[in-house]
């Protein structure tokens, strides 16, 4: 029990930057739109941007997007001649300001009209993902479209560089832009402290006992919270960030403990001989987790103080991972039965008012949800034959967006 869960937990990956489009539903009524290149010096980074803005505007799933690449005048109120087609030209303007960073100048036009024009200014230029991020969230929010603050938000995962040894990384949706932010040991489970991305947990394997710290981001500070012999892993924060979920095995065998970090207390929420693991806050103020009270992972509920215990998952058995968002839950089913090879770990997403379960993906295995903090997309890995795959799923409009990788091996995931 010692260290062996964090490891079977490790999954190979490949890496890549280019959004392929899974599931596309009611696309025939979308307007094109095309992107071009309108900076006075063009270069092999402006031309990357194009590619940038392509896979962010599919995402925002208000156009069908031409992705060819074109250049032309910045302040031209006509297309360039191979996008003569396109009703909407989301154009850009991109200057190296001789500091390290970039200004850029963008507009959107419908058949010749000016829709949006606004002037950005980028500190790093190595983040100019992050650029491509906000353009495509205030275009979003121009037109009306459905809310997707997360596109900004930054990704926190783990991935396996050598035996015993990890990183913890900070990264973009997309996992274009990557930071390492902790290495030199044997890191897990990082996640991120507050909406702000200002601080994160992260379970330490390199001390005598697992260990779970919290960092802040700029300063690189870090301070113990507790160990556990066994396991000691942070899997939720409350909404106001007072209060965390741990899974801690002090006995031997991993339970679901509320720790209050006013107080510095913690409160055994399970007490089981078996495994309980991945305590999630839901909105009616029970905590849903991982067991394997029928000899198998599924999701149970209870409450801090009670010993009543609800399975609340139906749907397939090794439901080993999941997520919450109020009275959601998107949780991991397999759907075969083959012993070793061939199973197809599914994604379902069940709310806890009406009873319904959605599947949200169809083939391969999925797995690591993450809702996005507003409830509006979902994170998560999917490998299907060698090809393996960072997805955002927006539920809301049928639509599913992969991201190949090629980072070695990931074993969480957080946004």
């Amino acid at each position: 029990m010692k260290f062996f869960l964090f490891f079977l937990m490790f999954i190979q990956l490949t890496w890549g930057a280019d959004a392929t489009l899974e599931v596309v539903k009611g696309v025939e009524g979308l307007s094109p739109l095309a992107i071009e290149d309108g900076s006075v010096q063009i270069s092999e980074t402006t031309q990357k941007f194009t590619k940038m803005l392509a896979a962010d505007m599919n995402v925002v799933s208000l156009f069908t997007v031409d992705e060819s690449y074109a250049a032309t005048a910045f302040d031209s109120l006509i297309p360039a001649p191979s996008h003569k087609e396109a009703q909407y030209l989301l154009r850009y303007r991109l200057v190296n300001d001789g500091s390290g960073g970039m200004r850029a100048d963008v507009k959107l036009l419908q058949n010749g009209r000016e829709l949006f024009i606004k002037n950005y200014v980028l500190k790093q230029s190595d983040m100019l993902v992050f650029l491509s991020h906000t353009i495509a969230y205030d275009i979003n929010a121009k037109l009306g479209g459905a809310p997707i603050d997360w596109i900004k938000r930054k990704v926190l995962f783990v991935r396996l560089t050598s035996p015993r040894h990890s990183e913890i990384v900070a990264s973009d949706y997309t996992l274009s832009y990557q930071k390492v932010i902790v290495k030199g040991g044997m890191y897990g489970f990082a996640k991120w402290a507050n909406r702000e991305q200002n601080d994160l947990y992260y379970t330490s394997l390199s001390d005598f006992k697992p260990t779970i710290y919290k960092m802040n981001l700029a300063s690189g500070k870090k301070e113990r919270l507790i160990s556990s012999d066994g396991m000691a892993v942070c899997s939720d924060i409350s909404e106001d960030g007072k209060r965390l979920l741990l899974t801690l095995a002090p006995n031997g065998q991993p339970d679901i403990y509320l720790y209050d970090l006013a107080t510095d207390m913690k409160t055994r929420v399970t007490d089981y001989s078996g495994i309980d693991v991945n305590g999630q806050f839901m909105g009616d103020g029970s905590i849903a987790f991982v067991s394997n009270r029928f000899g198998y992972p599924n999701v149970f509920s209870t409450r801090v103080g009670s010993s009543a215990v609800s399975q609340l998952v139906y749907q397939g058995k090794n439901n080993s991972s999941l997520s919450s968002y109020k009275n959601f839950l998107v949780y991991k089913a397999r759907e075969s039965s083959a012993t070793y090879t061939g199973n197809a770990f599914n994604l379902h997403l069940l709310s806890l008012n009406s009873g319904n379960v959605k599947r949200l993906t169809a083939s391969g295995e999925n797995d690591f949800p993450r809702f996005s903090p507003d409830g509006e997309a979902i994170l998560y890995i999917k490998q299907e034959g060698s090809r393996s795959s960072i997805g955002v799923i927006r539920f809301g409009l049928n639509k599913s967006f992969i991201f190949p990788l090629k980072i070695g091996r990931i074993q969480s995931i957080d946004w």
